[in-house]
């Protein structure tokens, strides 16, 4: 029986001026959980309050996006580079 791959968590990443955010783009229920927990965990540990939107697509994949507006004291960089980080992510796209 052959094995099939699981598709991994892309990220893509925009920023402007103090504008910053991050999507994640999610493929099965296990990954949308598993951004959703870290995502809480690091909110509550960065004692931040970034806009969060979760954007179901089809086959039960879909886009979680992290925007920071008016970001002065540039929290996203550390923020996102911890995420991808904790999630495994090898590669996000500018």
């Amino acid at each position: 029986m052959e094995k099939v791959q699981k598709a991994c968590i892309k990220a893509y990443h925009e920023m402007e001026e103090r504008y910053a955010r991050l999507i994640l783009e999610y493929h099965d229920n296990a990954q949308r959980k598993e951004i959703c927990d870290t995502v809480g965990m690091m909110i509550d540990a960065y004692n931040i309050a970034p806009a969060v939107t979760v954007t179901p697509k089809k086959d039960l994949s879909g886009e979680y996006s992290i925007e920071f507006h008016d970001d002065y004291d540039k929290q996203s960089g550390k923020f996102f580079e911890e995420l991808i980080q904790k999630l495994g992510v090898g590669h996000c796209e500018i």
